[in-house]
């Protein structure tokens, strides 16, 4: 006797073999009016795409011991469901372009209809453009064996080389291309076209010399370096960094090998200033970061009391920057408290009499300690290190224009020539451009008749040009 399965094609893709209880999940409404807003053209085999996606979306999905391995298979088969789905973008993209049927550019296009990101749009279009000359590359993209990061890669390295080595490299390697991330994708694509083309190395050489690069971007307290060196002196690098990072590592520290090398990097940074084998800056100024800090501030910090939250932010005491801890640059950064009880610790102190600081503990300790003089007559005529740093902090750049402090030169108020000292009091903070401007009697520097903390200390005023000529002999 024979017997026949009567479970329907559904029961059977459970991944268990036992048949779905409860309705046949349909298509989530709201899923399908977001894909197809605002495009009622769209083709039915892509409506009844979307509605097949909605359904899924509409599908509780769960982890149970019985529907744990349909879950990963879940996961696999959408996930090659969207390197599918880019190719077939790339496909009718192509399509459109060619036709001219496109409101806008491509990569224009897909940002504004579907919010892509530039770096997205161009992945795509790359692999598109590729793949639209190479069938065979085209059936591993759009039947999700060879993912879309992997072709991209390869439509940028293959973008300036002729048509005849594009398809010889193709030809050698597309059966390989399912097991490559995109890093071993650009590795094979260099060592191939190096074989193809030895007698090129001394222009990639130039080529890659000519690109390199140090950017950084600062993002909240943080900043975000990305470097792109040549290979020699990328890999002097890395492996100076993976050094450094291995005498520091300690059992039990948890940290990732991406920290440890951050540690590196500041260490390297922090040694070449303790051995002084770092230069100045064009200023004159030490390479450090420089902090302010107040002495209420600094109070607080050191004896472990806890910032009183602001309640109101039109207040101006709330925002006042005098009552935190900042790096001085041209986009200051507060610092935590640790950070501050670091610096503390570890820093030189510059101590600058901005206001009547009182009877604090750490004030007293400060001004007790070893630090060096803000004036020294006329023992030297050079701003000193300690000086350059006291004048960052008081003028914050230059007095005229705001030009960051460390590309601003001192200036002595009464000449040196004429027996002017190199005491605070005495110098001032200019760029280049307006220092030589106060030399030629264009602008006129007097001290503020108000030395309230609320006053700048100084008046800039333009001299009129009637006197640009008649320079007093000894200005004061």
């Amino acid at each position: 006797m024979s017997t026949t399965d009567t479970r329907s094609d559904a029961d059977t893709r459970t991944g268990s073999g036992s048949p779905v209880t409860g309705p046949e999940p349909t298509a989530a409404p709201e899923v399908v009016a977001a894909v197809l807003a605002d495009a009622p053209e769209c083709p039915e085999d892509v409506v009844a795409l979307a509605r097949a996606v909605a359904t899924a979306a509409a599908t509780p999905v769960s982890g149970d011991l019985v529907t744990g391995a349909g879950l990963s298979d879940r996961v696999a088969v959408l996930a090659r469901l969207r390197t599918v789905l880019d190719a077939e973008v790339g496909r009718s993209l192509a399509a459109a372009h060619r036709h001219d049927v496109l409101p806008h550019t491509p990569a224009v296009y897909l940002q504004r209809c579907a919010a892509w990101s530039s770096a997205e749009a161009a992945t795509v279009l790359a692999a598109a453009r590729l793949a639209d000359q190479h069938p065979a590359l085209a059936r591993a993209w759009r039947t999700g064996t060879v993912a879309t990061p992997v072709v991209a890669v390869l439509a940028r390295g293959l973008r300036t080389q002729p048509s005849a080595v594009r398809q010889q490299f193709l030809d050698a390697v597309v059966d390989q291309l399912p097991h490559l991330s995109p890093a071993a994708a650009k590795t094979v694509l260099a060592r191939a076209l190096d074989l193809l083309h030895p007698h090129d190395r001394d222009a990639h050489d130039h080529s890659d010399w000519q690109r390199r690069s140090v950017v950084f971007t600062r993002h909240g307290t943080m900043t975000l370096l990305a470097a792109d060196l040549p290979g020699l002196e990328g890999h002097a690098v890395t492996a100076a960094l993976d050094a450094v990072a291995a005498s520091l590592r300690t059992a039990g520290d948890g940290l990732t090998p991406a920290q440890r090398r951050a540690d590196a990097l500041i260490t390297l940074v922090n040694r070449a200033a303790a051995t002084d084998t770092l230069p100045a800056t064009r200023g004159g100024l030490p390479v450090a970061a420089t902090i302010t800090i107040s002495a209420s501030e600094a109070d607080r910090i050191a004896t472990g009391q806890r910032r009183t939250p602001a309640t109101d932010l039109h207040d101006p005491t709330a925002t006042d920057p005098s009552g935190l801890a900042t790096t001085t640059s041209a986009h200051p950064i507060p610092l935590s408290d640790a950070a501050a009880r670091f610096a503390l610790c570890a820093g030189t102190h510059t101590p600058v009499l901005t206001a009547d600081p009182g009877p604090r503990p750490l004030t007293r300790a400060l001004l007790a300690s070893s630090t060096q003089p803000l004036a020294v007559g006329r023992s030297q005529r050079l701003a000193t290190p300690a000086q350059r740093t006291a004048l960052a902090l008081r003028d914050r750049g230059c007095i005229i224009c705001g030009l960051p402090a460390p590309e601003c030169q001192t200036h002595h108020l009464a000449a040196w020539t004429h027996g002017g000292a190199t005491d605070i009091d005495n110098l001032v903070l200019l760029c280049w451009a307006h220092h030589r401007a106060v030399d030629l009697n264009r602008w006129t520097i007097a001290r503020h008749p108000d030395p309230s903390p609320d006053q700048p200390p100084w008046i800039v005023t333009p001299t009129p040009r009637h006197h640009w000529r008649t320079r007093p002999p000894h200005p004061v």
